[in-house]
């Protein structure tokens, strides 16, 4: 009897979940083994593990600038060890059927991923950078010179725990068929990274202590900005991010001491800026054009100040909650109130026309 042949007649054309077919896969090893010389029964295995995972997991290694005293250029798949920074190395000039880098530094030190301008192409499938440990405080992915391209990937960039990521700086996240940036960890910032067209969302930002800065997210299936966490900033002043063309929300916030400043929110297929939480600072925000409401929103304990929505479908700014402190600034202007029977709400806090 063939590997296979005994799941195709119990279960004809119809689909099972992969892992159930990989449980039925070893449990054919163990029996086929049983009646095997070892050497015969490694190469079963081996087979196996190429059927399911994909033959690029065979040739994956260790790569770096120091990987035991030897440079050794990184291709598709391979596991990145120590500091560096990329040139001609083969995952630059190749479609990586999986992902694209995995990060797991070795050693006490945080290290420092150099993109160095390059572009890492995918076919739909993994991770373009994937970081499981960078290091004590996590790793530097940057890119010195123009910005670094991960391009047709499920995810972008992905990290997450306390020591994953440091800094991501200068790269752009085009294409992928999920998340742009999806990172969940603590003491970390983001700046200057663009996504393009994620399916999903942009970024998607968790844990706590970190900042997002000087960011844009074009185009994203779901969310520009995805941010559930503690103690973060989203933008600063003069520094602050941008989604433009997000499917529902441009931003979407919530936590305990967040801040959020300078964001610009336009052309969602929902709400400019959807918040919630408590502790929350909203200063300096723009919110335009969005299909419904301009800025949203309700919690306990907020101060906004110089905020402003404009030419939305709805209403403009209108938030709800408790101990909320109108700093002035904010304002609404040119919203339509679409959807009721009734001219829009161009701003209040609680209720209470936004003080000018």
């Amino acid at each position: 009897m063939g590997l296979f042949s005994g799941l195709r007649k119990v279960h004809g054309q119809r689909r099972v979940p992969a892992l159930y077919w990989k449980m039925r896969v070893v449990m054919q090893l163990r029996k086929m083994g049983s009646r095997r010389r070892p050497v015969l029964r490694a190469a079963w295995v081996l087979s196996a593990l190429v059927v399911l995972f994909g033959a690029t997991a065979v040739h994956a290694k260790l790569c770096g600038d120091n990987v035991q005293g030897l440079d050794v250029p990184c291709d598709c798949g391979d596991t990145v060890v120590s500091d560096v920074a990329l040139s001609d190395d083969p995952v630059t000039s190749t479609v990586c059927p999986g992902d694209g880098l995995i990060v797991r530094a070795v050693g006490a030190a945080g290290i420092t991923i150099d993109l160095s301008g390059k572009t890492l192409r995918g076919s739909g499938q993994g991770t373009g950078l994937w970081v499981l440990f960078g290091g004590a405080g996590g790793a530097r992915v940057v890119s010195t010179g123009p910005a670094a391209r991960l391009e047709g990937f499920r995810d972008g960039v992905v990290a997450q725990g306390s020591d994953s990521l440091a800094l991501l700086d200068n790269v752009v996240a085009a294409g992928s068929r999920r998340d742009g940036v999806r990172v969940h960890g603590g003491n970390y910032s983001v700046n200057a990274t663009q996504v393009v067209d994620s399916g999903h969302d942009g970024f998607a930002l968790g844990g706590h202590d970190f900042q997002i800065t000087a960011s844009h997210a074009l185009h994203s299936g779901r969310y520009g900005y995805f941010v559930m966490a503690t103690r973060g900033a989203v933008g600063m002043p003069g520094a602050g991010n941008t989604s433009q063309g997000s499917g529902e929300a441009g931003f979407a916030i919530s936590g305990m001491w967040i801040s959020v400043s300078d964001c610009v929110a336009s052309a969602a297929a929902k709400n400019g800026v959807e918040l919630g939480g408590m502790e929350v600072t909203v200063e300096g925000c723009v919110a335009s054009g969005n299909i419904q409401s301009g800025i949203v929103g309700d919690g306990s304990t907020w101060r906004l100040g110089n905020n402003h929505a404009v030419g939305n479908g709805y209403d403009g700014l209108v938030i709800h909650g408790m101990a909320m402190t109108d700093e002035g600034g904010n304002g609404g202007a040119g919203n339509r109130g679409q959807r009721w029977h009734r001219p829009a709400v161009q701003c209040t806090i609680n209720g209470v026309t936004c003080a000018q």
